[in-house]
């Protein structure tokens, strides 16, 4: 099976053609320009280094929690490709496809969720071992001191955290740190499901800050 994969859930955009578990191409960018501007020049990229033209069966694409305006683009871009193609489309956890990248192991992904705050979830060889929750960063290290075992921190917060680390708490290598669209690929297989290209939608958790913005203004007691 011959999947494409998009994630836009933080700064950097990634695309990835896999077939069979197999990483064809692969494409990482974190540019000045929006997603908008490049996703679809990613796509093309991929796609001919993997010489996959009208070779894909699915596209797999990155759902959330993350940026919300990444996630819309990647989103909007993966079902616009999946109709067009014909093919298949699958979400997938940002959080869950951070997790295959370490097979095996307790991993603790941590996305930025704005003012301190991660959304975050523990992970066991690629199992949820704990339900996706937004916590103030700091928080989350200190309750991790009272798991058992070696654990891994990856995501993109990692530079916020200000308190020691617990003994049994390590931060991941540089290169497992970030969502991989080729993880994504590779979730999506394995997964076995295939969603509703109208149907399919973002993983926010929260609300945006607009829209928190939004409602303040528009409060009665703000008038």
């Amino acid at each position: 099976m011959r999947i494409l994969g998009i994630e836009t859930a933080t700064r950097a955009a990634s695309v990835a053609v896999v077939a069979d578990g197999k990483i064809l191409a692969e494409s990482v960018r974190e540019s000045p320009q929006t997603f908008s501007e490049t996703l679809m020049p990613q796509v093309e990229e991929v796609i001919k280094v993997a010489d996959a033209f009208d070779k894909m069966d699915a596209v797999a694409v990155s759902i959330g929690p993350g940026s919300f305006t990444g996630l819309r683009i990647g989103l909007a871009t993966a079902k616009a490709l999946a109709y067009a193609w014909g093919i298949k489309i699958i979400g997938v956890p940002t959080l869950l496809a951070m997790a295959y990248n370490f097979p095996g192991a307790k991993v603790v992904p941590l996305i930025d969720a704005q003012k301190n705050r991660a959304y975050h979830q523990l992970f066991e060889d690629t199992l949820s071992r704990t339900a996706l929750e937004v916590k103030p960063i700091d928080e989350i290290i200190t309750e991790l001191e009272g798991v058992t075992g070696e654990i891994f921190l990856c995501g993109d917060v990692l530079h916020k955290i200000k308190v020691p680390l617990p003994p049994n708490v390590k931060l991941a290598p540089p290169h497992l740190r970030m969502p991989r669209a080729s993880s994504v690929a590779v979730c999506a297989q394995d997964l076995g499901k295939v969603d509703n290209v109208m149907n399919l939608e973002p993983l926010y958790i929260r609300r945006s800050e607009a829209e928190e913005l939004w409602e303040k203004r528009h409060s009665p007691c703000e008038r």
